[in-house]
């Protein structure tokens, strides 16, 4: 019984690691989920200023090339607001299969804990059953040898 346990336990350690190199990965890709956020968040500030500079004043002159020159600035924010957008989904995407394969991993660690826990019941039951035997036997002997010292 001794070997299983133990090959159990190096089962569960190494288990145990990988969660903790899951749990690494899960805290990185959260940081580039919120740096991606933030990138993103910038871009759309930055359009909600152009489109603010823009804006007609009253009186102002309407300026073409001033307007033309928005224009591709705009279309720029958009392309970039579009793929920090792509680039962000991504990264959430594979968060979310890191916090899978943890979830996953967590629930294989518990399932070897709880079947450690149980071979080591059997254990101790098996241990205790034996302990019993052999003292059943002491016993047996002792009570054989006060008869036959009697006789």
């Amino acid at each position: 019984m001794k070997p299983f346990r133990f090959k159990l336990q190096t089962a569960l350690d190494l288990k145990l690691r990988q969660e903790d190199v899951l749990k690494g990965e899960l805290q990185c890709q959260q940081e580039i989920v919120r740096q991606k956020e933030t990138e993103l968040a910038a871009v759309r500030e930055k359009m909600d200023e152009a489109v603010e500079n823009i804006r007609p004043r009253p009186g102002a002159p309407f300026n073409l090339e001033e307007r033309l020159l928005f224009n591709q600035y705009w279309l720029r924010l958009k392309a970039l607001e579009a793929r920090q957008e792509s680039e962000l989904q991504q990264e959430q995407t594979k968060l979310a299969e890191i916090r899978q394969k943890l979830l996953e991993m967590m629930r294989d660690r518990k399932v070897m804990e709880r079947l450690k826990e149980k071979h080591l019941a059997d254990y101790k039951k098996a241990l205790l059953r034996e302990e019993q035997k052999l003292l059943d036997e002491m016993a047996l002997n002792r009570f054989i040898g006060n008869n036959e010292f009697m006789e």
